[in-house]
């Protein structure tokens, strides 16, 4: 995937929760292995990080949240069949709470 899919994974995620996800950058990527992408939920920054399935030993795709103000995950979920899968696992409630608290 690239950033501005999984931009639209993120926004089709948080869509029911009245936040959205403005991207500001692509910082890594490593093809099949790994992107991180920088923006910001409703003015918060925030990382996203995503590894895929060639890079995790479970064989899924694993997404972790950061908060770069606090440099604390605030988010992680995995699914086996891709990044919007494991982005509607995500716990958004928490996620946004740390982000916004």
């Amino acid at each position: 995937m690239n950033s501005t899919e999984l931009t639209d994974s993120i926004n089709r995620a948080l869509s029911s929760r009245g936040a959205q996800f403005v991207f500001g950058a692509e910082t890594i990527r490593i093809p099949g292995a790994m992107i991180s992408i920088n923006g910001s939920i409703d003015g918060h920054p925030v990382r996203f990080n995503f590894s895929g399935p060639d890079n995790v030993a479970e064989g899924v795709y694993v997404v972790w949240v950061f908060d770069p103000r606090t440099k604390n995950q605030i988010g992680d979920a995995s699914a086996p069949s891709g990044f919007p899968a494991a982005l509607e696992r995500m716990d958004w409630s928490n996620l946004l709470g740390a982000l916004t608290h």
